[in-house]
């Protein structure tokens, strides 16, 4: 297993990224905390796993753990040169260079997320949530574009808008949206866009890379504070 340690941001940006990071974490814990009282969790263990599920989730946001490399063979021609009684005589050649991809996904931004979902899935699971999920994320891909030397873009808040409508196939509410959110996110951003990607060859994929900023984590925040306005 191999772990890429990347900040989503550098200098003065990386600077105001943590700093804003710090200032939304009381709205990340909240979101958290009432996800998990909504499935039936004391108030003091949904307070101490929501504010654990935060922190983690920021700490480790610049850890991307590598799941795939992708390699191609470019064949190109090259030209040596022998030289015979003084005069240079060229001698072609083929040669081969070798590219990777890195597939990677990222712990605080991607991991973190989909657990807590995954965990939620296994408390309220049903056939109305799976038609949720397919239509998020078939919708979340429809807005989704993909962007060379940036990855997948998507409008800021269309992926939460649209998993909060999207969950009330299943009756609405925080889980189901949460859950909608997430899932939605990674499938019709990332998974489905992912051979889109892959074609301008890019040295270095990572779901989830922006961490907590990134479109799965946000998503899942945003879309249980609209689930709350439906």
């Amino acid at each position: 297993m191999r772990i890429i340690i990347a900040f989503p941001f550098y200098g003065v940006l990386g600077i105001l990224y943590a700093g804003l990071a710090v200032l939304l974490l009381p709205f990340f814990m909240f979101s958290f905390v009432d996800v998990l009282r909504s499935v039936g969790m004391h108030p003091i263990a949904a307070l101490l796993l929501g504010s654990s599920v935060t922190f983690l989730s920021l700490a480790t946001s610049p850890i991307n753990v590598v799941v795939h490399t992708l390699s191609r063979r470019q064949y190109v021609p090259a030209v040596d040169y022998v030289v015979v009684f003084g005069m240079p005589i060229p001698t072609p050649r083929i040669v081969f260079q070798e590219e990777r991809s890195y597939i990677a996904v990222n712990v605080g931004g991607a991991a973190v997320p989909l657990a807590v979902a995954t965990y939620l899935a296994a408390h309220v699971f049903s056939p109305a949530l799976l038609a949720a999920v397919a239509v998020a994320s078939i919708l979340i891909y429809a807005v989704s574009r993909v962007v060379p030397n940036v990855g997948v873009v998507t409008p800021a808040l269309a992926p939460p808008i649209i998993a909060a409508l999207s969950a009330l196939i299943a009756g609405g509410g925080p889980v189901a949206t949460y859950i909608t959110a997430v899932y939605g996110t990674i499938i019709g951003a990332d998974v489905l866009n992912m051979k889109k990607v892959l074609r301008h060859r890019p040295p270095f994929v990572s779901i989830g890379g922006a961490g907590v900023f990134d479109g799965i984590f946000l998503s899942g925040v945003l879309a249980v504070l609209l689930s709350r306005l439906f």
